[in-house]
Parts: C-alpha cells; sequence; structure tokens
C-alpha cells in the first residue's frame, strides 16, 4: 500500500514536472530574447563597419553528395564582396558525382579542393581543410549556403578586442519555404532558436554554434583540439570544448544566410535524431569535466540539458504508469486525465505561441515577410513537443552505445525543394 502511494506521489509530482518545466524554460527564453534586444540588439547598426583593413577569412566548404548545391555555394562566396578570402571545397568520399562535378568547376572558378577517397565525417573533413587554411579566421558553412553579402563584416567585428573569442555564429535562415514543414522550420528558426541563443547570450554560453554558418578563430580551434570527428553533431562538441576551454561564443543576429531544410517526415526525423544524439553524447561526455568546473552560468546551461533529457522519461515514465493503473470503467478516471492533459496543453501551446510571436517580431528586422508565418504557430507546438520528444528517447540509447574513437560519418541530407 505504501509502495503505491510512494508511486502515485511521484506521478504526481512528475505531472507538474511535465508542466512546469517547459513553461518556465520558455519564460527564460523570452525574457532573455527581450532583455538581449533592448540592452544589445536594438543599438547594433544594420550596415557593415568601415575599415581600412580586414583580416583573411578562409572558406572551408565540407561536400558529401552535394552535386546538385555545390555550385551556387561556391558562386555565391566568390561573389561576396569581404575583400581577403579564400575557399576550400572538400570531397569526403561523396558516393555520388560531387568530386567530378568540384573537378569540372575548377576550370572556371578559383578555388582550392581537397578530395578525400573515404567518408569519414564532417568533422574529419573539417580538420583536415583547417590545417590548410592560410589565414587565422576559418568560416565552416555548409555545401547549400547562401550568405548575405554583409555576413563576413558584422562576424569578424566581433573578434576586435576579444582575444577569448573563439567563435561567432550566424542567424540561419530559411530558402525553401514551399511545404508546411518547411512553414514551421521557418518559425522554428527565426523564433524559437532566435529567442534561444539571445537568451544564452546574455547567461554568456551559447549552448551551440550553428553548423552551417560559423566564423572561427583558427587559434581557438588549435588550443581545444579542433572537431571531434568521433562525434555525430561536430557543432555542439566543439561548442562545449570552447566552454571547457574559456572561450567565449557569440551570436551575431544580423550575420544572416540562407540554407535548405528537410521536407520531408522521415527527413526531419533523421535530422533531429541526430541533433538530439549529439546533445545527449556531449552531456554524457562532459558530466566528469563539469564537475569541476567552478562556474554557475555553465553549470545551467548543462544542468539545462540534462533536465531536458530527463523530462523527456518522465512523461514515458508518467504514460506506462497511466496505462498500468487505467479503470476501464471508471468514467471520472477518464474526465479527471483528459481534463488534466487538455489544461497542460492549452496551457503549453499558449506560452509557446507567446515566444514564437515575440520572438519573430524582435526577429522581424532581419526578414519581414516571416512575420506572415505567425498563422503555422498553430502547428509548431505539436511538431516541436512530439518530434522532439521522441528522438529524444531513441537518441540517448543511440548516444550510450556510441564507440569513442570511432569516425562519425554522414548520410546524403534531405535538402527538400529549392526555393528562396
Amino acid at each position: 500500500m505504501e509502495e503505491s502511494e510512494s508511486m502515485k506521489g511521484l506521478a504526481n509530482f512528475l505531472g507538474g514536472f511535465l508542466i512546469v518545466y517547459p513553461v518556465l524554460m520558455s519564460l527564460v527564453w523570452i525574457i532573455g530574447a527581450v532583455l538581449y534586444f533592448l540592452l544589445i540588439e536594438r543599438r547594433l547598426k544594420q550596415t557593415p563597419p568601415e575599415r581600412d583593413e580586414y583580416e583573411g577569412i578562409s572558406f572551408l566548404i565540407p561536400c558529401y553528395n552535394e552535386a546538385d548545391t555545390v555550385e551556387e555555394t561556391l558562386v555565391n562566396v566568390l561573389k561576396l564582396s569581404y575583400p581577403k578570402k579564400e575557399i576550400i571545397l572538400i570531397n569526403d568520399g561523396s558516393s555520388d558525382n560531387t568530386a567530378e562535378k568540384i573537378n569540372a568547376l575548377k576550370d572556371h572558378y578559383d578555388f582550392r579542393f581537397i578530395d578525400l577517397q573515404q567518408n569519414r565525417g564532417k568533422a574529419n573533413a573539417l580538420n583536415t581543410a583547417v590545417k590548410h587554411a592560410q589565414y587565422d579566421f576559418v568560416m565552416g558553412i555548409d555545401a547549400d549556403t547562401i550568405i548575405d553579402d554583409a555576413a563576413p563584416y558584422f562576424m569578424i567585428d566581433n573578434f576586435r578586442h576579444a582575444p577569448k573569442l573563439g567563435a561567432v555564429t550566424g542567424n540561419p535562415r530559411i530558402r525553401n519555404k514551399s511545404s508546411i514543414l518547411g512553414k514551421i522550420q521557418t518559425v522554428e528558426y527565426a523564433s524559437i532558436i532566435g529567442s534561444i541563443k539571445r537568451a544564452q547570450t546574455l547567461n554568456g554560453y551559447v549552448n551551440t554554434i550553428s553548423g552551417v554558418f560559423t566564423l572561427f578563430r583558427k587559434s581557438a580551434l588549435e588550443a581545444v583540439g579542433y572537431w571531434d570527428d568521433d562525434m555525430i553533431t561536430e557543432d555542439i562538441a566543439v561548442s562545449w570544448k570552447f566552454h571547457m576551454h574559456h572561450y567565449e561564443i557569440r551570436y551575431e543576429p544580423r550575420a544572416l544566410c540562407w540554407m535548405l531544410v528537410p521536407e520531408t517526415f522521415t527527413g526531419i526525423w533523421k535530422q533531429r535524431l541526430r541533433w538530439a544524439q549529439g546533445g545527449h553524447e556531449v552531456v554524457l561526455r562532459e558530466f566528469k569535466s563539469m564537475l569541476k568546473q567552478p562556474n554557475l552560468p555553465l553549470w545551467l546551461l548543462y544542468l539545462e540539458q540534462l533536465i531536458s533529457i530527463i523530462w523527456v522519461y518522465s512523461i514515458l515514465f508518467l504514460l506506462a504508469f497511466t496505462i498500468i493503473n487505467i479503470d476501464v470503467l471508471d468514467y471520472y478516471f477518464y474526465a479527471y486525465n483528459v481534463n488534466l492533459l487538455t489544461l497542460a496543453s492549452i496551457i503549453l501551446t499558449t506560452v509557446n505561441v507567446i515566444q514564437s510571436t515575440v520572438s519573430l517580431v524582435i526577429d522581424s528586422r532581419y526578414e519581414r515577410k516571416n512575420i506572415v508565418y505567425l498563422f503555422f504557430l498553430c502547428w509548431y507546438p505539436t511538431f516541436y513537443w512530439l518530434i522532439n520528444a521522441c528522438v529524444a528517447v531513441f537518441a540517448f540509447p543511440k548516444a550510450l552505445r556510441r564507440k569513442k574513437g570511432e569516425f562519425a560519418t554522414w548520410s546524403s541530407p534531405d535538402r527538400g525543394n529549392i526555393q528562396r
């Protein structure tokens, strides 16, 4: 009897936790985003700073089965007005005709080409290229990325008088918005992800750079041992290596780029599963290191990642407990649980819509037409909580089984419809 009461008490506690935690975090992101805008962002000039001389930037573009997109990205980088740059394309053992396509491009464009015969992952490709880069700053971009002309100027300016700044991450936008999934992700990147990065910047620690578009100080990369080629998400892993070595990461909202996102459920699932697994791998790897860090803001960031995993498994426990104790003939059991679920859904959806609306309004200075996608906020809570909760369940066991030292290879991504 006492054991049964204890289980009911735990279930009631978890029921409250399942509602309170996401609401609390949403409020943190809302307040953080608003404060970042008021204290920092609204004062930022929207024109690139003028300087007599700019540091050189080496653009690193790793490719795996990117024959359809690599030329557009290459031409875009070549046309950037940034005066001092080099471009390095890396073929990571593609199984399509990417290598042949890049070799053909060499007859028309000026860039360096590294042709790796074996597919050993994006991190390995970047590590190979960065050691050939001639400049002190390197820009890692994906092979489907279109960069705004002003972005490199805004990003490099952050490094002035900031010797411990390791990386500046940009503000990715969505190119393909023709499908419902594309529009939902437009809302996600412009609002949810943007508000989180703004709030984390105020905390002093951005959880992860954007792997699609980030400028690095090469000496900082060298100091932390470059990218980990055995971590499934090299961007999350290198972010935490910077944190552990006391290097700063900044978010630059004015540095825009446009990228392609998955527009099929399978593509979304694979992408989010990889993201979740990468986050879990970092939580597991950095646990002992975090115990030695007397750093409250960093601890708060780590705890948020850890609690988010606990939150997902709490859902599973509560669902299993409810099923085990179900009374099929008890009307009040159904009424109570349906009412509780309805109330929780209304609260979570309302807070989520407020967060997204506030963030979209802040972000509208960069892409005003995104305000139109407020209509798709009604879809986002279901998409966000359901997909991300499910992938977290599957990702954690994969992270536990991940073998240290084994190359983290990649598969061909779902690029959706190419529509700017």
